[in-house]
């Protein structure tokens, strides 16, 4: 009987290694033949190339839940180096995110505004700096019930003196610098650091407007008026000038042909993404204990705000 259960082990144990073995080969083909065929199709035809911007907005790679500007700038500078791709058409449902991901992204979509034209399909949500980007295309489509604006910017750190204090605990930090633990949670910050943050927080949001202002070709304190931290729909957003029509992907590839020249509708390239590509990704962040690539404080990235988080600022 234990004989049994022993080889019955093996059994599964073999089993389990030979599947995920074959899913990766499966998985390598895919990518390749997927990546064959759109370099056939891109070389082919004229056409335009849809780039998503969904969830959270960080530095480095794009996770399943989240943007990475390192995965969109990629994406941006192929498309500029491809001459039979006269566009992209931008769909974006995101929150916002941290600062310089969202300045890279616009600075890198108004430089090839020059040369294409960009389009964007605002989905349930595209606030802060969701619409950081968005406001470095030609036309911006949203539907009614799209949440947009959040135009501001927010930092924030805990406080844990009152339960240390309860708890009768105590932290020791050593430090070379004097502001070097600004934001700690383990300390009231001073006035004087507290002016820093702000000083910090005013240039950036300054930023902001003045890009939004570059962007959508609007008068600064037209900005100034749909800002500070104010949410609309879509039809609401239009006539504060930060979208320009209702509308959804339909829309917005008829305009992006339109803006383009081109008669009749433009061919839409997307990236499809296999299901093995997706459960092996699921797969690996499980083993590793990676859920994406963002800062502390993750819940706060639920609210459609623009992020300078400490960990943003560390050197």
């Amino acid at each position: 009987m234990e004989r049994n259960k022993i080889l019955l082990f093996f059994i599964l144990l073999f089993t389990l290694i030979s599947t995920i073995l074959g899913l990766f080969t499966i998985t390598s083909k895919s990518n390749k033949q997927s990546k064959i065929q759109t370099q056939k199709i891109m070389k082919e035809g004229v056409g335009a190339v849809l780039i998503r911007i969904e969830g959270e907005i960080h530095s480095g790679k794009s996770t399943y839940s989240s943007t990475g500007a390192d995965t969109v700038l990629s994406k941006i500078r192929e498309v500029s180096e491809k001459p039979d791709i006269k566009g992209i058409l931008l769909e974006i449902n995101s929150p916002g995110g941290t600062v310089a991901a969202s300045q890279e992204i616009f600075e890198e979509l108004l430089s090839l505004r020059k040369e294409k034209k960009i389009v964007v399909s605002m989905k349930d949500l595209a606030a802060s700096g969701g619409y950081y980007i968005a406001s470095a295309a030609d036309y911006i489509y949203a539907e009614p019930g799209t949440i947009t604006g959040s135009i501001g910017v927010i930092t924030m750190s805990p406080d844990l003196t009152g339960l240390m204090e309860k708890m009768n605990v105590r932290m020791n930090v050593y430090k070379a610098g004097k502001y070097k633990d600004i934001l700690s949670m383990f300390r009231e910050a001073t006035s004087e650091e507290e002016g820093i943050i702000n000083d910090l927080l005013s240039d950036t949001y300054k930023r902001f407007l003045s890009d939004i202002s570059r962007g959508r070709n609007l008068a600064l304190n037209k900005v100034e008026k749909a800002a500070e931290g104010k949410i609309y729909s879509g039809e609401r957003a239009i006539k504060m000038q930060l979208v320009d029509a209702i509308g959804g992907r339909k829309e917005a590839l008829e305009k992006l042909s339109e803006l383009c020249g081109q008669e009749g509708q433009l061919q839409l390239f997307e990236e499809e993404e296999s299901p093995f590509d997706r459960m092996l990704h699921l797969f690996n962040n499980k083993l590793t204990g990676i859920t994406n690539h963002l800062p502390m404080h993750s819940e706060i990235y639920k609210s459609p705000v623009l992020l300078v988080l400490p960990s943003a600022l560390r050197f």
